[in-house]
């Protein structure tokens, strides 16, 4: 059984433990934390959840509201399982993160706060100079802005990434108070920046770097991570 287990592919989703943005409310958006913890769990992948703090993370209460709640978020909050995983983020200080093969960092503005970090930059390389897919969705991908290969050059440099929009941004209460703009910031250490209209599904692939534009976004990127690592 131990043997079994230990070949399983095994996925770490992380999230935010920041509750809040320059005093406004956030946290993590569960259609990003949701879609691709369902995806990984149907391709038969070991899902753990992670976050800078451990513990239960902060839900942005927006994300629940009616508008942006999806069959993936309904069958997540069903789920025992992943309702156990989620009230019990495994702190990511403590993780041993060489035995993930793929780390999907999910959004929400909270990841402005405490995703530009060595902590969290390390983990995403950590994966990606053992071989494995990185990932992340919306304003995930400020999980790369700490995130420097062994050499010193910024993993996403000369890549093709994607994320949450300044276009979308300024539609949002973040607008004026986000410390920097995402997309201006992932130009500025050297990413390909791409992107579809806004809040449409958009998903970007360059080699083991999977990255996703905004929370209608989730589920594509993470069926494009399950796609990446199946061709491995």
């Amino acid at each position: 059984q131990q043997l079994v287990k230990s070949e399983m592919v095994k996925a770490l989703i992380l999230v935010t433990s920041a509750s809040t943005l320059a005093d406004h409310p956030t946290g993590y958006w569960l259609e990003e934390v949701a879609a691709p913890y369902l995806r990984f769990k149907a391709a038969g992948y070991d899902v753990d959840i992670a976050s800078p703090k451990g513990g239960t993370p902060p839900l942005d209460a927006t994300s629940v509201q009616p508008m942006f709640l999806t069959e993936d978020t309904k069958a997540f909050n069903e789920d025992a399982e992943a309702q156990e995983k989620i009230k019990n983020t495994l702190p990511l200080g403590s993780v041993d993160i060489k035995k993930y093969d793929i780390i999907f960092a999910a959004g929400g503005h909270g990841t402005c706060v405490d995703y530009p970090t060595d902590l969290v930059g390390n983990a995403m390389v950590q994966v990606y100079e053992h071989g494995g897919v990185v990932s992340a969705v919306c304003h995930g991908p400020t999980a790369f802005v700490n995130a420097k290969l062994s050499d010193g050059t910024p993993l996403i440099k000369g890549k093709k990434v994607a994320g949450f929009t300044d276009e979308e941004e300024a539609q949002t209460p973040f607008a004026k108070t986000i410390p920097f703009l995402l997309e201006d910031r992932l130009k500025s250490i050297g990413g390909l920046h791409e992107k579809g209209a806004p809040w449409s599904a958009y998903a970007v692939v360059d080699g083991r770097l999977v990255t996703g534009q905004n929370p209608q976004s989730s589920a594509l990127t993470a069926e494009k991570v399950v796609e990446v690592f199946s061709k491995k």
